[in-house]
């Protein structure tokens, strides 16, 4: 039996995209250690490794995802006979793809979204996948619908199905019941939660034991879930409105109903102004995912 890190090594497929393929389309179905990790089986490999020679060929995995090993082998047989098309760097360059997602986004259409998702985390990875596209592509939509020229419908209809996008992969990844728990949400008045939504991917990721409570929480319920769940960790992250003049207040009084040993952790874009309180606080500042997912690792 083989660990998800060994199939990646001997498939060339990340972590990332076996566990999509796993969830989304039922591609294989490994064993389950007594801690809940995955175990694949030499068939599996196999299935992944054709699976991923076929879909570099330009097949959608969801059309092929639920074929036979059989009916895979000769497939693949099939395309290596065929003349393979040249990758452009189009293909795998995010600004590209974010170019085509606004396009679905722009149409409202969920499906061609989704796929566009789908294939910028195959693409780039976890991490690169929010860095270098969500990121960037939501920052534009705001700029549109400030500017009058992305409807705001438009702008839910990319807001919503990136959270349930993000939430999903999250909680696949959120496995680990012996891992240190976090909690993370936002401040009241904080209705953005995209941040929060990476940091929790991230996390998981990392091997912590994800609470995520999403938008707009009271102090009082934040400190509740970390005492309640003996959190080692809270993370917040601030994005809009950035000059919330109540921020300050709200960090110092989660600082004081947090439990002494329970580290402090803020993140987002504004984050950066609250660096002498954050300080002050002895609260971790996270300026991005890298960086969480160091604090993360460190404190393990």
């Amino acid at each position: 039996m083989h660990s998800i890190q060994s199939v990646a090594e001997r498939t060339g497929l990340t972590p990332d995209v076996i566990r999509i393929w796993e969830r989304r389309y039922q591609a294989v179905a490994p064993d389950r250690t007594a801690s809940n990790q995955r175990l694949y089986s030499d068939d599996d490999v196999e299935r992944l490794a054709l699976l991923k020679r076929i879909t570099d060929s330009g097949r959608r995995i969801s059309i092929v995802a639920n074929l036979s090993n059989d009916e895979l082998r000769q497939m693949a047989a099939q395309e290596q006979k065929a003349p393979r098309p040249v990758a452009t760097p189009r293909q795998t360059d995010p600004l590209a793809m974010q170019e085509q997602a606004l396009d679905a986004i722009l149409q409202l259409d969920p499906v061609l979204f989704d796929h566009l998702l789908e294939r910028a985390m195959v693409s780039l990875g976890s991490v690169g996948f929010m860095m270098r596209f969500a990121a960037p592509l939501m920052v534009t939509v705001g700029n549109l619908w400030r500017s009058g020229a992305v409807r705001t419908c438009q702008e839910h209809f990319a807001s919503a199905h990136l959270r349930s996008f993000l939430g999903r992969y999250m909680l696949d990844a959120n496995t680990d019941p012996l891992g240190p728990r976090i909690v993370i949400a936002t401040l009241p008045g904080q209705a953005h939660e995209l941040g929060a939504t990476m940091a929790a991917v991230v996390a998981a990721q990392s091997g912590w034991n994800v609470l995520y409570l999403g938008a707009n929480v009271p102090i009082e319920e934040i400190a509740f879930a970390a005492d309640c769940k003996d959190a080692r960790a809270v993370a917040i992250s601030l994005s809009y409105p950035l000059d919330d003049p109540r921020v300050p207040a709200l960090l110092k009084e989660l600082r004081q109903k947090l439990p002494p040993p329970t580290t402090l952790i803020v993140g987002g874009i504004g984050s950066t102004r609250q660096q002498p309180l954050l300080e002050e606080l002895k609260a971790l500042q996270a300026d991005d995912l890298v960086q969480l997912a160091e604090h993360l690792d460190q404190m393990r």
